[in-house]
């Protein structure tokens, strides 16, 4: 009785914790991600596709860029995107240039959601009520989120994130 009893809670742990690995999915006959990813996943093929062109066409501010230079590298960035969705599709590519430009030294920490994503787990824990959900971090508390779309640019959204304390974005 003892060994079933612990047979079941690694079952049980390793099903809660397989939530979060990431795998693919099937959504409209194609390959989604979904679990905890990083930017690599979506350079590889059928995802890049979007993800290369959408980087390479975005020309970021150059004087927001240079703003966000000395600040940045003072937060932790988490996201929450769907590769099924067109609105992730477009934003991130645009964070990451946004980022690179900026000379951001950390990683996000992104997570990829199914197409029905209220119930999953990292969705649930940020409390995402649409994607892409891009959220700033400092000293481990939230200091803004970009939901879905920008309210002026990534760039600018995140500068006025990161040096004020009246961002608010129209879906909060």
């Amino acid at each position: 009785m003892k060994y079933q009893l612990i047979f079941f809670i690694i079952l049980f742990l390793t099903a809660c914790s397989a939530t979060e690995q990431l795998h693919t999915e099937q959504y409209k006959g194609n390959d989604i991600l979904v679990g905890k990813g990083h930017r690599s996943d979506l350079e590889k093929k059928y995802y890049n596709e979007w993800f290369d062109a959408n980087y390479r066409d975005y020309r970021p501010d150059i004087q927001i860029i240079n703003k966000l230079k000395s600040v940045i590298n003072n937060y932790k960035i988490v996201v929450v995107m769907g590769t099924w969705c067109p609105d992730s599709r477009k934003q991130v590519p645009v964070l990451y240039k946004v980022l690179d430009e900026a000379g951001y030294r950390n990683k996000p920490d992104i997570y990829f959601v199914p197409r029905k994503y209220k119930h999953y787990k990292p969705a649930k824990r940020y409390n995402i009520i649409r994607v892409p959900t891009i959220i700033i971090y400092k000293d481990d508390k939230e200091k803004g989120r970009i939901i879905e779309y920008p309210m002026k640019t990534i760039e600018a959204d995140l500068l006025k994130i990161m040096t004020t304390k009246d961002y608010q974005h129209a879906l909060q």
